[in-house]
């Protein structure tokens, strides 16, 4: 092990119980920014600071906690400036889903919130996706040189800022899962001076390296670094996808992000059982316990529920524009740039990129944070251990916790309770 501090975690982690109000903890929303045409859907979480909290994740007053910590989607919706005096995070999904999965951060989450201060989650569609509207066409021809994958990374970054700004945000602290790292280490590249500093990141995807430094940072390379990524980071499959034995990236990449694309449909076509088998099937011993243990009584039924609604976005299915008449926004798409629905290709084409590819290799391109703090499954058999273990090697302030036991999709669905604690520390910090 390097000598960067590491911490390992125990095996027990947040278990949520499946909460039983109706009610959504979070609002979805849409922007209309007047200057570009673009349509941005986002979902939106509002949590009341200085309540007095359930002292445990499995206490029977979890519901009442929620109902007094989360504002409701009626009062959020009213909400239009959040500033400087309270915390800001934004979460950036993996590939797959969309802005919907905040429910799931939420859940999970609140039971353990302890902030003096209000905090507030924004997650954000990517362009092409549930409603957002895509990003450019680029091609080879263009003047700027710059790839339809630095495009749509830059387009999603800036789609950020504009919601901000909207809300009067100065910075925000970053939470990402698995492909959400690349956009959350862009934004902190691309938009520095917004950024408080803070990375925390679950199952981190890693960016391939070969060892050959780009043009753009070439001349800040520390010649005493080995950049390349480790060849045991990824599966076999994963790693033949990424070196181009199914096809060219843009194939591989249209035809996996049909593939995604089609997931909501299965979830309400396959037997529920089949769904719940196979994603327990994935996951450890010990994470299958914590299923069971979060999903009692019905088989998973609600776990499948829940999937198939966090999913199925369509096109920004529920959005309520909050700077454009509702009534008539359907009459004012005049100027809009629509939504292709490439989003879930795109999002494949920037996970079979590499670091040169994307002009944006950890070392030196993510400037100095206050403090990165990764979590990884020790089992996970997506992006190895040694993948986050080269990571957190490439990025200054940064601390990898192993997650015992801990699979690729078992470490986000199961949030490590370190997690939930470095979230209170951050949001308390002024």
């Amino acid at each position: 092990l390097s000598s960067t501090q590491r911490r390992v975690m125990h095996k027990g982690r947040s278990i949520v119980g499946r909460k039983k109000m109706m009610q959504r903890s979070i609002s979805l929303k849409a922007y209309r920014c007047p200057q570009t045409g673009r349509d941005i859907h986002y979902s939106f979480a509002h949590l009341r600071g200085g309540r007095q909290q359930s002292s445990s994740p499995l206490s029977s007053n979890n519901d009442e906690a929620q109902t007094n910590n989360i504002l409701k989607n009626d009062e959020s919706n009213n909400t239009t400036i959040i500033g400087p005096s309270a915390a800001c995070w934004i979460f950036f999904y993996p590939a797959g889903p969309n802005r919907r999965l905040l429910e799931a951060v939420i859940s999970r989450y609140t039971p353990e919130f302890q902030c003096d201060r209000d905090v507030f989650f924004i997650c954000l569609n990517r362009p092409g996706k549930g409603g957002t509207s895509s990003s450019s066409s680029i091609t080879a021809t263009d003047a700027s040189n710059i790839s339809p994958e630095q495009e749509y990374i830059r387009t999603a970054c800036n789609d950020i800022i504009t919601i901000i700004d909207y809300y009067q945000v100065p910075k925000v602290s970053l939470l990402y899962m698995c492909a959400g790292s690349t956009f959350a280490y862009s934004f902190a590249k691309l938009h520095s001076e917004r950024t408080t500093g803070y990375i925390l990141g679950m199952s981190s995807w890693i960016l391939r390296h070969d060892g050959n430094r780009s043009n753009d940072e070439g001349s800040n390379a520390d010649s005493t670094i080995d950049y390349s990524t480790p060849s045991n980071m990824n599966s076999k499959i994963h790693s033949w996808a990424m070196r181009g034995y199914f096809g060219s990236k843009s194939m591989v990449s249209s035809l996996a992000g049909g593939v995604v694309g089609s997931v909501p449909g299965l979830f309400n076509s396959l037997p529920q059982h089949w769904v719940v088998d196979g994603f327990k099937k994935e996951l450890s011993d010990n994470e299958r316990k914590e299923f069971d243990a979060q999903y009692p009584e019905d088989g998973g039924v609600a776990f499948v529920k829940m999937m198939t609604w966090s999913h199925g976005d369509g096109d920004g299915d529920g959005s309520i524009f909050v700077n454009v008449d509702n009534s008539i926004v359907d009459e004012s798409n005049g100027n809009r740039i629509p939504n292709r629905n490439d989003g879930n290709a795109k999002d494949i084409a920037v996970c079979l990129s590499t670091q040169q590819d994307l002009g944006m290799e950890y070392k030196p391109s993510v400037p100095k944070q206050k403090r990165v703090l990764l979590w990884h499954g020790e089992n996970d058999r997506m992006v190895s251990v040694a993948g986050a273990e080269y990571l957190e090697s490439m990025l200054s302030n940064a601390t990898l916790s192993y997650v015992s036991e801990g699979t690729h999709q078992g470490t986000m669905f199961f949030f490590p309770r370190d997690l939930m604690l470095e979230l209170n520390q951050i949001s308390n910090l002024k």
